[in-house]
């Protein structure tokens, strides 16, 4: 069967261009072994959270200091875009997704998981009531069957910050029949919180504590086909607005947004086949004319008009090494810049603000996201790299991976919508 684009990979950046491109009437096809990175992220969209870079302090305007980033990362692939690109895209996202909040020029400051300030520019609505600079007090709510999710833990370091916000914590246990488990995902738990009589116990169970706070803060596992029902429902029930933080992994805002991206592509009559490995791709003449899938039984070849690769990094499995330091993109075997010799991938500190420098490994582009040699010369013109995979798109740095996937994939979109 023959496709108008064929893309590779279910993560934000394939998705939200498949969406697009199917909004376009395109006739669409997205391929990914997996279902991508989205259910590990915090479903919220970071496009500047920290200028410069290393710095501590949040950004609280994207727009305003998005010259200054791109001064300081000459080479980030929002040269590329630009701010009017950049801004575009946010807005077309808008209007893919239901439930999200925010724009270019401010920044929601949410709490995480740790206590710490999270900046983002697009969230969900649960997620952004959790706003820090409204001030005020909260209660934050954890589950002792919940592991990895510490209430007091949160609501010490929101205080020990000085943000404007005087937080008290609360752990508890699961309702049945959650009760008494050793652990409990956070998929669990969103399940659980969309029977009523489950959100009748968990008020039943807080409601003393609640009545000094203005906002209480759950886990974000307030739902996932149920979660606008399960928000206001508890908003009614303790009479005060009520907010999601983010958990470590597995993500249900992750899921939502995964699956709203996921019914938006079919609705608009794309094609997703989840489960089939992308072998390989031709590059012939300066185009791609095929890639293969895996079968059954065979390999079967797939041809469109144009490719788009959003396979993601190293840790997406878009880009592969050995031990014998070699790095390369894993569909068309495409030009890697690279350091060959492995001690020089990490730096010494983990976490360390300039990132890693494996991170910044990628495919080169143009400012068609053409994939390029190493004398700028596009390798194919109906092939474009999109998210993740392009060369130092580092989200570490700035926290910028959400906003150049998104707009990438918006990008793209004008290329060939």
């Amino acid at each position: 069967m023959n496709y108008d684009t064929v893309i590779i990979g279910a993560g934000l950046a394939g998705l939200t261009t498949a969406c697009h491109l199917a909004q376009a009437k395109q006739k669409v096809a997205l391929m990914s072994t997996g279902i991508g990175s989205l259910v590990l992220a915090s479903g919220c969209i970071d496009v500047l959270g920290f200028q410069p870079a290393a710095s501590q302090q949040p950004v609280i305007n994207p727009a305003k200091q998005l010259g200054a980033f791109l001064t300081e990362q000459p080479e980030h692939p929002y040269h590329h875009l630009g701010q009017a690109k950049i801004e575009a895209s946010l807005g077309a996202f808008l209007e893919l997704v239901e439930g999200y909040e925010g724009s270019f020029d401010k920044n929601w400051l949410l709490p995480s998981t740790a206590g710490a300030v999270h900046p983002t520019c697009l969230a969900p609505k649960a997620l952004a009531q959790g706003e820090l600079s409204q001030g005020g007090s909260m209660l934050i709510v954890g589950f002792k069957e919940l592991r990895d999710f510490y209430p007091s833990l949160i609501s010490h370091n929101l205080n020990a910050q000085n943000l404007g916000v005087q937080s008290e914590a609360i752990t508890i246990d699961a309702p049945p029949p959650l009760r008494e488990r050793m652990n409990i995902t956070p998929i669990e738990l969103a399940h659980a919180f969309e029977q009523a009589e489950f959100r009748q116990q968990i008020v039943t169970e807080i409601r003393d504590k609640v009545k000094n706070c203005n906002r209480v803060g759950f886990p974000a596992v307030l739902g996932l086909q149920q979660h606008a029902t399960v928000l206001a429902d508890l908003e009614r029930q303790l009479g005060r607005t009520v907010f999601e933080i983010s958990t470590l992994p597995p993500s249900v805002p992750g899921r939502r947004l995964f699956e709203q991206l996921r019914h938006y592509f079919l609705q608009h009559g794309g094609r997703l086949t989840i489960g089939s490995k992308v072998v390989d791709g031709t590059i012939e003449s300066g185009r791609v004319s095929q890639i293969r899938i895996e079968t059954a039984s065979r390999l079967q070849a797939i041809k469109a008009q144009n490719y788009i690769l959003a396979t993601g990094s190293i840790f997406g499995g878009g880009l592969q090494t050995d031990n014998e330091g070699r790095v390369w993109e894993a569909v068309f075997n495409l030009p890697i810049e690279h350091e060959t010799n492995r001690h020089a991938w990490f730096d010494k500190g983990f976490l360390a603000p300039q990132g890693q420098p494996v991170a910044r490994y990628g495919v080169q582009v143009n400012d068609r996201f053409n994939p390029v040699n190493s004398q700028t010369e596009p390798l194919a013109t109906n092939l474009h790299a999109v998210g993740g995979l392009l060369a130092n798109s580092v989200w570490t740095q700035g926290r910028t991976g959400d906003g150049v996937a998104v707009a990438t994939a918006w990008r793209v979109r004008e290329l060939l919508g």
